[in-house]
């Protein structure tokens, strides 16, 4: 199974970094830099899941995760959503899921905590080969 992810994440060096690590997972992926492209991208895009920072200027992802949740003519608005946050108190955690976020994953990311997420919700059988 080829998966697509959107990585939401307005800090360039961490846009690379997330994209090395789902690259290193056989997981194809776009960047958007804002709650506001990422919907745009959610609107015109065949995705799976999307990596989103919750802290962005202008629109933050609590906020993208919202509307993608509330917006009735949106057919993938059930999509996965995977917080992407320095913040793991269990306040903010509550705020995160309370948002329609799936789960909460701690920045910088780690790789292993990823695909334990991914095999969990698209792998549980048979997970990928890592690259090299």
């Amino acid at each position: 199974m080829q998966l697509k992810a959107l990585i939401v994440e307005d800090d360039p060096i961490l846009q690379i970094l997330h994209q090395k690590i789902l690259t290193t997972l056989s997981i194809d992926s776009v960047i958007a830099s804002t709650g506001d492209e990422a919907i745009e991208a959610l609107k015109n895009l065949q995705l799976d899941f999307i990596l989103m920072d919750v802290n962005m200027p202008v629109q933050d992802g609590l906020d993208a995760s919202r509307w993608i949740r509330d917006e009735k003519d949106l057919k993938n608005r059930d999509i996965l959503i995977f917080a992407l946050t320095s913040f793991t108190t269990p306040e903010h955690t509550k705020e995160i899921l309370e948002a329609g976020m799936n789960e909460h994953l701690k920045k910088p990311l780690d790789s292993e905590e990823l695909k334990k997420l991914l095999t969990k919700y698209f792998w549980s059988k048979n997970p990928p080969q890592q690259d090299t």
